[in-house]
């Protein structure tokens, strides 16, 4: 058998031989390649033996495959080679003077028979444990003699990076370095030199394939040297080397943390979550297997985002003349097509002007060729997108220039897109006067924050029961047993809830339910804190509130949330009570209103005065310069001085950052966001905020989490829940976000939940308290009966009195009004549209508007983005309904309007109702509503779902039904309709 492993090794290592030989010898430099193919073919072969060289089987066989290799890599004739290290540490000083010596041919490597090679191995299993460590192996692992050994050939390998950069050469050197097997492919020429201790062979073959080690020993010799180089004045800081820069970005990298991962050692943890070590490894145990599981669910899903966005970007947008708009819905379902539409992508688009937006981003105006209207998009500002040229067939011609959708043109013919290229960049360049398409890259997709994601999971595997880890009673918390946390559970509630409020300043009155939420989360003791917050119950402003008392009483807090939008909408409540705050995140994908406390404007507004006056020196050395150009030496002077007051700027800004920072009393980002380094360095933080954590995966909370001692998590479970593309990855568990997990976790005593309501009228929250909160959701007496006509300027009549209102397009005796039959988008976006239903709409806001409703009070909602579209060009030829908002449900989550009208759009012979039977959805679009909801829809269609046709139910018993068809509102035609199709 092992004859059999070592010839399979041998077969697949054989198209790495080359790459191999081409490797330096101790004492050669990174040389070029000979040709670009042998550059390439010496990466390739990597990830096709990654996994066979990990096996245990297989590992010492392809050590002794390297070791040969690079053992013959000169030929047999004697040639001369450049020395770039010396052959004793004591000797010559200057340690970079190159100098040609003789080489003699390398001794043919000792062949070991099969029972050497089971010795060798057999000796090695005594490490084979450590080799799956990812702790960098000592001297008490490997003994002195082989850390020596290691240390000379990574000495060796150190002299050869310094000298290549001192060289100028340093350009192969970074081509060449890779994390993991990539960087102990490099380092086994420089081992193979020196030789192994006698006796201690076994060991050696272990440590010199254990990549922490190797790269523990380098970092270390490359410090030494650059610092022996500093000494010499050859290098005026070692720190910024090309050589030092890369080893850090190197070991900063997603893939170096993965490989040299910590096996985690499970301690005691102090306080009252206090456990002993059986219990600890339990916990542990768990955690394992969670972070485990998530990290290939977050694979799984990457995986399928790469492939629809690289489907997306391969696609040619043009309409699919082979499928007929009109035919009926039979046709779609039968072809796959009833699903949720994506439509991201846009095309056809000219770049008509640019200009610069905050933190020097690029923004770009692109329009519809023609000035027509965009076509139907989900694309929202801050969402990330990849511009480029296409050929006439609409298909990328170029490759992706990336950048941030900055907002979408209110004529609804543009769109702004902030580019992270820079003028000058060719492909930037060649936008304009072309035809362009835009489309989006979905979140881990995204190299960065699938990496954020993964390494909070390893951070958490690796540190959660650490007792460095500041977050670790909020790790035991969520991994633990219920009788861990039972003290949580407090009879007395009263008495130290009224403690923890007492002194501090209010700025709001609070119902009981709000109340104890709040002396909960000002709890210190409390690691965490569930809030769920149903519509209209008053969430953002109890984190408010919380916020401010947390501040009072001596807290820092980091407050984060899945997007953009909701961390800028907690900015914008935190702005004016005069806190300290920050906001962190790209300037491209902060909103405009808030961009006064992001910290980019607060640094370029505490340094404005420094920055002029560092320009006017710049200014005036620059006209020197001009005056003294025949002059080398004062020129070379004058050059000198320009870069310094650069480096004095930029060093003035990191002081800046590190000072606005450090000072801030409440930090804002996104979830992933909350990774970036500049966050990372701070200190702990002592409370992490998570607001609409209902919409985030639970491995991006713990990005934030991770940072703070305890943790609030708020948002409704009972909303919309996390986008995932896989339905593997859904069904296993990655679409059940953390505020999900935790409100039923120890028998929901983490949790709390918000029992008041204070918008909508009772008739439409007694559904939502029905259907969502199990009967738990109370409305205001200040809200319980309000309608339309309590507006002031509102006329009394039917509609205005009316909290709920079902317009059905199904003829009381059977039959489908004329026009309301649901078709697919011709656009070829996979949308759906409904004209009939889209004309009974424009009717009823004309209705409200003449009743005398402000126009900015009423807000449209549908769940297909074309019947968006179809509503916005149909109501924006009224003059008089400007002002009414049209948005998808989606979209619309966090917001509120007085009438909301739902177009519901499907109408089929089979009963297809697609995601229109997702409960949270229709959560989100009825409570959007404050005093009138009005439902559009085929009643026959619709109740073929039971969830769908309990809510029609709910309407006829708490509103009216009226039979509605298009243009029959300004006659006789609507009509009552007495009865509903059967409700079972």
């Amino acid at each position: 058998m092992e004859v059999k492993s070592f010839l399979l090794c041998e077969t697949i290592s054989t198209t790495t031989l080359t790459s191999v030989k081409q490797l330096p010898s101790s004492s050669v430099r990174f040389r070029q390649n000979q040709n670009q193919n042998a550059s390439q073919s010496s990466f390739k072969p990597i990830s096709l033996f990654n996994h066979i060289y990990t096996h245990p089987r297989y590992q010492f066989h392809f050590q002794r495959l390297i070791r040969n290799a690079t053992n013959c890599s000169n030929p047999p004739n004697t040639t001369k080679r450049t020395s770039t290290r010396k052959k004793s540490s004591n000797s010559n000083p200057n340690i970079f003077k190159t100098k040609t010596i003789e080489s003699s041919p390398p001794a043919p490597p000792p062949r070991l028979d099969l029972d050497t090679t089971k010795q060798i191995e057999q000796k090695g299993k005594t490490l084979r444990g450590l080799n799956q460590n990812g702790d960098p192996l000592g001297r008490r692992d490997l003994g002195k003699n082989v850390v020596d050994w290691i240390c000379q050939g990574m000495k060796a390998m150190a002299l050869d990076f310094a000298l290549a950069e001192m060289q100028g050469e340093f350009l192969e050197v970074n081509q060449r370095m890779g994390p993991g097997l990539t960087f102990v492919i490099q380092a086994q020429p420089y081992l193979n030199a020196i030789p192994m201790p006698l006796g201690l062979e076994a060991i050696c073959l272990k440590a010199c394939t254990h990549y922490p080690t190797l790269f523990d020993h380098f970092q270390r010799e490359l410090r030494d040297v650059l610092q022996g180089l500093q000494k010499k004045s050859m290098v005026q800081n070692w720190r910024d080397t090309e050589s030092w820069k890369l080893l850090k970005e190197l070991a900063n990298s997603a893939q170096h943390r993965a490989i040299a991962r910590k096996t985690v050692q499970p301690k005691i943890v102090p306080g009252v979550l206090g456990m002993d070590m059986e219990k600890a490894k339990a916990i542990q145990s768990r955690i394992d297997e969670f972070t485990n599981r998530m990290s290939e669910l977050l694979r799984i899903e990457r995986d399928s985002e790469l492939e629809f966005t690289q489907e997306e970007l391969d696609a040619v947008p043009t309409p699919d003349d082979t499928l007929d708009s009109s035919k009926p819905i039979e046709f779609l379902v039968s072809h796959g097509q009833a699903q949720q539409e994506l439509c991201d992508t846009i095309c056809n688009l000219n770049a008509v002007s640019t200009s610069t937006g905050l933190g020097g981003m690029h923004l770009v105006l692109f329009r519809v060729e023609g000035n027509h209207r965009l076509p139907p998009t989900t694309l929202s500002p801050g969402d990330m997108v990849c511009v480029r040229i296409c050929d006439s067939r609409g298909a990328g011609a170029t490759s992706c220039v990336q950048g941030f959708v900055n907002n979408l043109g209110e004529d609804g013919c543009s769109i702004s897109v902030a580019l992270e290229s820079r003028h000058g960049d060719p492909t930037y360049s060649k936008l304009f006067g072309k035809t362009v398409r835009i489309d989006r890259i979905y979140g881990l997709a995204d190299t960065l924050t699938y990496e954020r994601n993964c390494e909070a999971l390893m951070m958490l595997q690796k540190n959660g029961l650490q007792k460095r880890n500041p977050s670790i009673a909020v790790v035991a918390t969520l991994f633990g047993d219920k009788e861990d946390v039972a003290w949580l559970d407090e009879n007395n509630f009263a008495d130290w809830a009224e403690e923890e409020l007492a002194g501090q300043s209010r700025t709001g009155t609070f119902d009981d339910s709000q109340q104890r939420a709040i002396a909960l989360g000002l709890n210190k003791k409390r690691p965490i804190l569930i809030i769920q917050g149903p519509p209209g119950t008053g969430k953002t402003g109890l984190l408010k509130e919380l916020i401010v008392l947390a501040v009072q009483q001596g807290e820092r807090v980091l407050v984060t949330a899945p997007t953009n939008a909701a961390v800028d909408n907690m900015v914008e409540k935190l702005s004016n009570i005069g806190l300290d705050i920050v906001r962190v995140g790209n300037p491209a994908r902060i909103s405009s209103t808030v961009a006064s406390k992001s910290l980019g404007e607060l640094v370029k507004s505490k340094l404005a005065n420094f920055q002029m006056e560092i320009e006017r020196k710049k200014s005036d050395l620059r006209k020197d310069l001009r005056h003294c150009l025949k002059d080398d030496s004062l020129a070379a002077g004058i050059r000198q001085l320009l870069k310094q007051l650069g480096r004095t700027l930029k060093k003035k800004e990191k002081e800046t950052v590190k000072e606005i920072l450090n000072r801030a009393q409440v930090v804002l980002a996104t979830n992933t966001g909350a990774a970036d380094p500049l966050i990372r360095r701070l200190n702990t933080f002592d409370l992490v905020v998570i607001d609409e954590a209902g919409q985030a995966i639970e491995p991006a909370c713990w990005i934030p989490m991770l940072r703070g001692k305890r943790c609030i998590l708020a948002g409704d479970q009972c909303q919309l829940a996390p986008v995932i593309l896989s339905k593997k990855a859904l069904e296993g568990g990655l679409g059940v976000s953390l505020l999900e997990r935790t409100a039923t976790l120890h028998d929901g005593i983490l949790a709390t939940k918000l029992t008041t309501q204070y918008r909508m009228n009772d008739a439409i929250a007694s559904w939502a308290s029905k259907e969502m909160y199990d009967g738990s959701l109370k409305s205001s007496s200040t809200v319980y009966s309000h309608l339309l006509v309590d507006s002031p300027f509102v006329k009394p009549t039917w509609i205005t009195q009316c909290p709920l209102l079902l317009l059905d397009t199904r003829m009381p005796y059977g039959s489908l009004s004329v026009g309301c039959e649901e078709h697919l988008d011709p656009a070829g976006t996979g949308s759906l549209y409904n004209e009939g239903e889209a004309d009974i709409v424009v009717q009823h806001v004309l209705s409200l508007i003449y009743a005398g409703v402000s126009p900015a009070a009423i807000a449209v909602q549908s769940p297909y983005v074309a019947q968006v579209q179809l509503l916005r060009d149909r109501l924006g030829e009224l003059p008089g309904a400007a002002g009414v908002e049209v948005a998808t449900i989606d979209s619309f989550q966090g917001r509120e309007a007085d009438a909301v009208i739902i177009s519901m759009v499907r109408s089929n012979t089979l009963g297809a109702v697609g995601f229109l039977g997702d409960s949270r959805r229709m959560n989100v679009a009825l409570t959007r509503a404050r005093k009138h909801v009005a439902v559009v829809c085929d009643s026959s269609t619709i109740c073929h779902n039971t969830f769908l046709a309990r809510l029609l139910r709910h309407i006829r018993y708490f509103g009216r039904v009226k039979h509605a068809e298009p243009g029959s509102f300004g006659g006789s035609g609507l009509g009552m309709n007495p009865m509903l199709p059967s409700i079972s």
